[in-house]
């Protein structure tokens, strides 16, 4: 005879349940028993992102030349691994990067360091692409070709070079590690 509005009425009470402890808990915060974190990130509630089948691609560094002189066509003149101190340290190197909606997006970035494992050189851009590009493959070859200056003051040794390519359009990042030497050559026999 009373079972009619059993359901409504359960779920009355669950909801009057919710509003009430909401309100309390926004009481206590507001009293400032309870203090909230400012800085706190705002991470969606609903991450939809837990499912990788958008952002699958390739990414990765084909061929690292360290050179004598990168030309304007970005071809390698005369590759060595060996630069006086006085001398332009030249790099040339080919990104293989999936093309994502039609678009490649690449974002460069270099770290050096010298014999001592100090930080030389950091050229770090966020948000700044150094290449892009339209396409209708699914892969793309991109050659980059970029030159650094030591200077005269450098300590000779094993200096190391970080490549950091990454590709926003599909979050991938990746780094290559390569070793060249800086010498003195006035100190060579």
């Amino acid at each position: 005879m009373f079972k009619r509005g059993k359901i409504e009425m359960e779920m009355f009470i669950v909801l009057i349940t919710m509003v009430f402890t909401s309100a309390v808990i926004l009481f206590i915060v507001y009293s400032g028993t309870i203090e909230v974190k400012e800085g706190a990130s705002s991470e969606p509630v609903l991450n939809a992102e837990f499912l990788p089948a958008g952002r699958e691609g390739v990414l990765a560094i084909k061929d690292f030349d360290f050179c004598s002189y990168v030309d304007e066509n970005l071809n390698c003149l005369a590759e060595q691994d060996e630069f006086g101190k006085a001398e332009n340290v030249y790099v040339r190197f080919v990104v293989e990067s999936s093309v994502t909606g039609g678009q490649a997006i690449l974002l460069r970035n270099y770290e050096m360091r010298n014999p001592s494992g100090e930080i030389i050189l950091r050229a770090e851009q966020k948000n700044a692409y150094n290449f892009e590009l339209s396409s209708t493959r699914s892969t793309e070859n991109v050659v980059f070709g970029e030159y650094f200056v030591i200077g005269e003051d450098a300590v000779a040794g094993e200096y190391t070079l970080d490549v950091i390519i990454e590709n926003p359009l599909f979050e991938k990042k990746i780094t290559l590690t390569k070793s060249f030497e800086v010498v003195d050559w006035e100190e060579q026999p």
